[in-house]
């Protein structure tokens, strides 16, 4: 019994140290693949069996032959992995916890922590096997982030949407020391509710000393402005006497069919002492520091993703509004998830269901828009692993020669 027992025993050692350099060979086959965790092995000792007829000493110890060894498992090491920062803005790695939830072509669930994404012809954020990052994508003016997580869609056609100017500021002086008669014309940009920009002309006439004219129009032939002071005057230190509050200024008649536009100029500070943006001071007339909060509608320039997982878009308009955001899962037992292949997991019964929500809460970790997780695998780690490995093969393969010089020696017996 002994001879074979060790035949079958050093076989179990043969059978699983292949088995474990499988492990290793997958790790560093994938050494340099997107996301990769590696995996190890370890192993058990199979049920001994009992020498003797009642199978213990005479102390009542056991007396045990063990029959071999087993993979007991192989273990995913879900480390974090070093990132690699890329030229592309839709790559995202995740650091901290969780993975991309993914629908795929075959209508199932998935999961990854390889972040190489693109957007397809239709808009859709996919990895590079047409499999579609799920998240929620702006409804309105909001993205209803609490909601079940969807396809991620991107429409790079998307516009920002105008807005008509509501405030104009300036800081403007006018020369003191002008001769009556004098005109200085200040221009101010503005926006219709169309998204066309015009100018106000603000026309200074010098009337008398610190005091001045102003007549208001505007690049549109068409157009009247409402509301304009007709007489500007300053105190004898040079500061804003008349008019003393902000002034509504309203345009209306626009030759492309705008709205009328009501534009509050704001005039004096609002604090206590407020102070004006026009002074009157024995200096050139001059206007600097113009303000004024409308736009133009704007088309997509470019995308950034932040750490909660928001796809922004930059308009041309210099606006930025939020698009898309991804979502990610986390699991109770994210060693419980089955490999599925092109760098994916999936459920099982062991890894419970994923719970998909928003980066940063409840565990889950950062999105690093621009970057790459890489894989997790330690090559000197794999190396001396495979060294072991090679070593345990090489013992057991001696086990299986020396029971067999054994078993022929008891053979030849016979002769």
């Amino acid at each position: 019994m002994g001879l074979y027992s060790s035949f079958y025993a050093s076989l179990s050692g043969l059978s699983t140290n292949a088995a474990n350099l499988s492990v290793i060979g997958n790790n560093l086959a994938n050494l340099n693949t997107i996301g990769f965790k590696g995996s190890s092995g370890t192993f058990q000792d199979l049920f001994s069996a009992s020498l003797g007829s009642q199978g213990t000493q005479g102390n009542g110890n056991p007396i045990q032959i063990g029959l071999g060894t087993r993979l007991g498992g192989i273990t995913q090491n879900f480390g974090q992995g070093s990132y690699a920062s890329t030229s592309n803005v839709t790559d995202m790695a995740i650091s901290g916890q969780g993975f991309f939830a993914l629908n795929t072509t075959s209508g199932t669930r998935a999961y990854t922590r390889a972040g190489n994404f693109t957007i397809n012809s239709s808009g859709s954020l996919v990895d590079p096997n047409g499999n579609q990052v799920l998240g929620w994508n702006r409804v309105g003016t909001s993205i209803p982030n609490t909601g079940t997580a969807v396809p991620v869609v991107i429409n790079m056609g998307t516009t920002s949407p105008a807005a008509a100017t509501t405030t104009i500021n300036a800081n403007t002086n006018l020369d003191a020391g002008a001769a009556v008669g004098s005109a200085f014309v200040s221009p101010m940009q503005v926006y219709d509710s169309l998204g066309a920009s015009h100018n106000m002309l603000f026309t200074y006439t010098k009337t008398a000393a610190n005091t001045w004219g102003l007549v208001v129009t505007t690049d549109d032939a068409t157009a009247t402005v409402a509301g304009a002071p007709a007489t500007i005057t300053f105190n004898a230190t040079g500061g804003l006497a008349t008019p003393a509050t902000d002034q509504t200024l309203t345009v209306s008649g626009w030759s492309n069919g705008a709205s009328p536009t009501v534009v509050n100029w704001d005039l004096w500070s609002g604090t206590a002492p407020a102070t004006s943006s026009m002074t009157g001071f024995a200096a050139p007339s001059s206007t600097s520091n113009t303000y004024q909060n409308g736009f133009g509608a704007g088309t997509i320039q470019s995308l950034v993703v932040d750490q909660d997982g928001n796809i922004t878009g930059t308009f041309t308009n210099g606006q930025t509004n939020a698009l898309a955001q991804v979502a990610l899962a986390v699991f109770s037992n994210q060693n419980g998830l089955a490999k599925r292949g092109d760098n994916t997991w999936g459920e099982t019964l062991a890894s419970g269901t994923g719970t998909v929500g928003i980066a940063a809460q409840g565990g889950r970790g950062v999105v690093l828009g621009g970057n790459l997780e890489l894989s997790n695998v330690d090559v000197a780690e794999e190396f001396t692993k495979l060294i072991v490995a090679q070593r345990g093969y090489q013992a057991n393969s001696r086990v299986v020669t020396t029971s067999d010089e054994l078993l022929q020696e008891t053979l030849n017996l016979k002769r």
